[in-house]
């Protein structure tokens, strides 16, 4: 996955949240119906998909590193663990 595409779909993501909590938002701000929800949904996307562009490579290297650091202990070998006394004497 190259730059690009982890901005493009930070951008959708932040423009999707943005725009549903602007709506809200905006309903609230201006309690007329339909007019407040559009105009802080425009607003809530706009402001979104450039925080998602900023925000989403951060987001998704970040998310990846941590993958893989799982799956790098997977693949470790395991080391032995400590000799245990037994009847027979160690194991």
């Amino acid at each position: 996955m190259n730059e690009h595409e982890k901005e493009d779909i930070g951008k959708m993501v932040g423009m999707g949240l943005g725009a549903a909590g602007g709506a809200r938002v905006g309903a609230v701000v201006i309690p007329i119906p339909l007019v407040g929800a559009f105009a802080g949904g425009v607003i809530g996307a706009a402001l979104g998909s450039e925080v998602g562009r900023n925000t989403g490579k951060a987001v998704i290297n970040g998310a990846l590193a941590f993958v893989g650091t799982l799956r790098a202990q997977e693949l470790a070998p395991r080391r032995p663990g400590p000799l245990q006394i037994t009847r027979g004497g160690y194991v």
